[in-house]
């Protein structure tokens, strides 16, 4: 079966499901990158359902189970001619229309930041922060279109605490910055798909070190995670050239919060101390009385 064909058979046969199955078949059409990229459960909780109601509609639509299903949708994915030429050409098609554009861009960053940390859940947040507070040392990396959700973070943390190490790959040390990895420390990655391979190749080297990686990505498919690292899963969906960022941040913002909040005083007299030294360097203009 096509992904046209399972379209028509969705359209053809949607008056005869139940209300349950209907609500998943409305969602795995209007959210076919989800669909191929996110686990039963997560797509579930999207749509309102019970995991085992996209079983019902796999089964419904004349496959063994939703597995067989999502199947068509992850091969509909990888003939996708959907590049970064193509989206250049499709911006192109739209100029004039900056208006329409403008919209659609808030629109999806809002549908991506909700969908996101909702998806995820504040009981996944705050014990991704302990596992955070808890590290021996911490390294940040992200490459390309995630160097600015990895320096974000960074800088953040960096404030109220002082064992973060930033991978930039400057110079061609990446390798050099991760030599001293070990147990009890954390690699903090950060990358989509295409993954980038230097983030993917430091993820493996981390994990034969004995260092957990804890992960931002956009599918529960990634190379960059092993059995018992930890994987926060966003949503990047973009009109334009690049895949969003907006619910990165929105997530990397949410744990910076979430781990000040358990700081204390100390905290507070730490990030006293960075501002005080900022300060002595007249790191931020002011206006002049």
């Amino acid at each position: 079966m096509t992904y046209d064909e399972l379209l028509k058979r969705i359209n053809e046969t949607y008056p005869s499901m139940s209300p349950q199955v209907q609500l998943a078949a409305r969602y795995v059409i209007d959210n076919a990158e989800d669909v191929a990229l996110l686990s039963m459960r997560h797509i579930a909780k999207e749509a309102g359902v019970h995991p085992t109601t996209m079983v019902r509609l796999g089964q419904f639509l004349g496959f063994e189970g939703f597995n067989d299903l999502r199947d068509l949708f992850q091969h509909r994915l990888r003939l996708s001619p959907e590049d970064y030429v193509g989206r250049a050409r499709g911006l192109q098609r739209q100029a004039g229309h900056a208006y329409e554009l403008i919209d659609e861009i808030e629109e999806t960053s809002k549908k991506n930041i909700h969908r996101t940390l909702h998806g995820i859940g504040a009981d996944t947040l705050n014990e991704t922060a302990d596992f955070l507070l808890s590290a021996k040392r911490i390294y940040v990396m992200g490459m390309r279109i995630s160097f600015p959700v990895a320096f974000a973070f960074y800088y953040a943390y960096s404030m109220f605490k002082s064992n973060a190490n930033l991978i930039d790959g400057k110079a061609g040390i990446a390798a050099d910055t991760l030599r001293d990895i070990g147990p009890g420390d954390v690699l903090f990655a950060i990358s989509n798909a295409p993954f980038s391979r230097e983030t993917v190749q430091a993820a493996q080297y981390a994990r034969r070190k004995g260092a957990t990686i804890v992960a931002i990505s956009d599918t529960e498919i990634s190379p960059i995670i092993g059995a018992n690292d930890r994987n926060l899963v966003i949503r990047n969906v973009s009109p334009t050239f690049f895949p969003s960022a907006s619910a990165s941040i929105a997530l990397v913002e949410s744990l910076i919060a979430i781990m000040i909040s358990k700081g204390g005083e100390e905290l507070v007299e730490t990030v006293m101390k960075s501002k005080e030294q900022l300060d002595q360097f007249d790191a931020y203009w002011e206006d002049q009385p």
